[in-house]
């Protein structure tokens, strides 16, 4: 016990111990530290939410949503998903004509370029609505 060996020994015999257990742990927390994926809200996601928007709240909320992210189109790549996102909104039965005809009014002033399309896209919508009712 007074000899020097004694003392190296155990302080090898402890590292090798000690070395495993370091690299298992170092390995652990480099492969638990991933970042997470991070959702990202699209006009697609935004489309989903309206479908299935089945009450008046969901459905305002929905709305809302899409009047601050989508108010303008600024990906003219998906401007079907964005025209079918305002196909579903003017489709509600929560709406009166008057509202889903200001709410055409504002996206055609907001996209000047794509007023056409959502002219055409509302009044669809409005005529088999009007359809339907009568």
């Amino acid at each position: 016990m007074y000899s020097y060996l004694y003392y190296i020994i155990f302080w090898a015999i402890g590292l090798v111990f000690t070395i495993p257990v370091l690299f298992v742990g170092v390995i652990y927390i480099f492969m638990s530290n991933k970042p997470q994926k991070k959702n990202e809200f699209t006009i697609k996601v935004m489309l989903e939410i309206i479908k299935g928007a089945k009450t008046k709240e969901a459905f305002t909320a929905a709305l809302k949503q899409f009047k601050n992210k989508y108010h303008s189109l600024n990906n003219e790549k998906n401007i079907d998903v964005w025209l079918e996102c305002i196909k579903q909104l003017a489709h509600s039965t929560y709406w009166d004509t008057d509202a889903i005809a200001k709410f055409g009014q504002e996206l055609e002033d907001a996209n000047p370029t794509n007023a056409k399309k959502i002219s055409v896209a509302i009044a669809t919508v409005l005529k088999t609505k009007e359809q339907k009712s009568t």
